[in-house]
């Protein structure tokens, strides 16, 4: 995001407790500040060493540059990440440096078009942290919106979860391009500040713990150089799009497989809106299965099984790989194309439920409505466990706690605010820590012991083993503050479109094509129960089943597919 020519330095030293090893010159700063104008940046980001210990010579640096560059966006990684490793908090800051005049150009025109058609109130966007943040804050934070999308279907998640009753819940939201995968512990969302954007660059920011694939609707099906076919990442998009939309795609995609399979209804694509084409789809399909020996119908069941191992491989990543049995969880599809994968790639994970709540199209933003707002701080101080200075971790932990409460207040929240407190800890020796979270009060020997043997039990649930007797570091701290926004009832939603029952013909693999129910899901009585395969239809997405699966509309909306797995 910044080449090397842009990277400039400040001869100016911290040493790891903070103290000055050599003093900021103010001088070779404002040199700096002709250089940067000079090069015609949008944006600067600054990150020196030690700055999350004392944030005194970023503090100098920045004031400087705001003298000199004026209205010229500036990120200081203490402001946007104040944590130990100088490169995750490098590549953060730039990260939020390159977004800010972006960010800030999508807001102001937003706000003016929301403005100019009567709305006067504060609007909101999505953190990646499951909260919600005022627009003008939004500009000042870009970062924090980083894999907001997924972030508002996971908020959703916890509201239907618990309307349900299912505690632990993984999710699959599966769109055009991508698929993000979740998962709902004992009814939490798991936290990270653990994340990659393109290239591999860090993002230490703190997000929902979501898994993206290149795995959606216009994932585009390939022949690699050993022969293999493989699906994604490289997608169709939307422009041109998979060869059905009939917009000068060329190459199969996903939509295409499952339009030849029989899973989509040309003629109802999108409430109707849209026709498919799929008379250019068999001989695409034929072309690219000619050197694998697959006629276009065993090629279209290939993509779709292999989209759906990719979508399960993933999701064994955020279950498995993280202590996790998938099969004792429901699996909750969104996304328009999520629904109509979701009880097949449940099947091969052994996941013996599957729920496809009101609305799967837009269900990330109705996590929007419902979010809460959000704050989250960091304080960034190594400790062992055997030399832990609970005094100054109790008064860092109070400083933090009123910076965070101060935002909240600055969001416009006025009622009382729920507090959250965790410590990131490992064994002494290891990479990377874990997040545990501690009860209220004062931190002394008790809560320290009983915090330890949290982590314990963790790094035993993830990893299969603890290490007893074994010298725990504590490496940062964290408040999080939540203002409780009121909710919505999901019960209420209700379609309104009814159409008639039919049937059509389903390609299923080892059985070729086999009568379906096609159902649209608004004609669906609360308790009526469907079984597979059948097709159900609404705006904005399709559900498949695959035969001996059974689906039922709940009282409260959702629909419960039982794939016919025991848990």
């Amino acid at each position: 995001m910044a080449s090397r020519r842009l990277c400039l330095g400040v001869d100016a030293r911290l040493d790891s407790d903070g103290s000055v090893v050599k003093p900021v010159d103010e001088d070779e700063v404002r040199a700096l500040c002709r250089t940067i104008r000079d090069s015609g940046a949008e944006a600067v980001a600054i990150c020196l060493l030690f700055s999350y210990v004392s944030t005194e010579h970023e503090e100098q640096v920045k004031r400087i540059f705001e003298e000199e560059l004026g209205d010229l966006p500036v990120s200081v990684s203490h402001e946007v990440a104040p944590i130990w490793r100088e490169y995750e908090r490098s590549s953060t800051t730039i990260a939020d440096a390159y977004l800010r005049p972006l960010l800030g150009r999508y807001v102001q025109s937003l706000d003016s078009s929301l403005r100019s058609a009567g709305m006067t109130r504060e609007w909101t966007l999505m953190k990646s942290n499951g909260g919600a943040m005022l627009s003008g804050a939004a500009a000042d934070a870009p970062i924090q919106t980083v894999m907001s999308g997924p972030a508002g279907g996971m908020t959703a998640t916890e509201h239907v979860a618990r309307a349900l009753g299912e505690p632990n819940v993984l999710t699959l939201d599966m769109g055009g391009t991508s698929a993000d995968v979740g998962i709902l512990v004992n009814g939490k969302q798991r936290h990270t500040t653990e994340y990659e954007i393109e290239w591999g660059l860090p993002a230490a920011v703190p997000l929902i713990d979501i898994k993206s694939i290149g795995a959606g609707g216009g994932s585009i099906a390939w022949v690699d150089a050993g022969g293999f076919l493989r699906v994604g990442p490289r997608s169709a998009g939307a422009e041109p799009g998979p060869i059905c939309y009939g917009r000068g795609g060329t190459e199969p995609t996903v939509t295409d497989a499952n339009l030849l399979l029989g899973r989509l209804d040309p003629e109802y694509f999108l409430n109707g809106r849209m026709r498919l084409d799929a008379s250019s789809v068999t001989e695409a399909m034929e072309a690219l299965g000619e050197p694998l020996g697959l006629g276009a119908l065993e090629l279209a069941a290939s993509i779709v099984e292999i989209a759906n191992e990719n979508m399960a491989s993933a999701i064994k990543m955020v279950s498995l790989e993280r202590g996790h049995d998938p099969r004792r969880f429901a699996l909750l599809a969104f996304g328009g194309a999520g629904p109509l994968h979701a009880a097949s790639v449940a099947r091969v994970l052994g996941i013996p439920r599957v729920i496809v709540p009101q609305h799967p199209g837009v269900f990330s933003a109705l996590g929007l409505l419902l979010a809460d707002i959000r704050v989250d701080k960091v304080w960034t101080q190594a400790f062992r466990s055997n030399d832990v200075d609970a005094e100054l971790v109790n008064r860092q932990f109070g400083r933090i706690t009123e910076r965070a409460v101060a935002e909240l207040r600055q969001e416009g929240y006025a009622g009382e605010p729920e507090i959250r407190r965790a410590i990131n800890m490992r064994y002494f020796g290891q990479n990377y820590e874990h997040e545990v979270e501690i009860e209220g009060g004062e931190l002394d020997e008790a809560a320290l012991e009983r915090a330890f043997r949290g982590f314990d039990r963790l790094h035993a649930e993830r990893y299969g083993y603890r290490i007893e007797g074994e010298v725990i570091e504590l490496v940062s701290f964290k408040v999080t503050v939540i203002g409780r926004r009121p909710h919505l009832d999901l019960a209420r939603a209700r379609a309104s479109t009814r159409r008639e029952r039919s049937t059509r013909d389903v390609y299923v693999r080892g059985q070729g094509f086999v009568e379906a129910a096609v159902v649209h899901r608004s004609a669906l009585e609360p308790g009526e129960h469907v079984e597979g395969p059948a097709v159900i239809e609404e705006e904005g997405s399709t559900s498949f089943l695959e035969p001996g699966m059974t689906v039922r509309r709940t009282a409260e909306g959702p629909l419960v597919i039982e794939t016919g797995m025991v848990a």
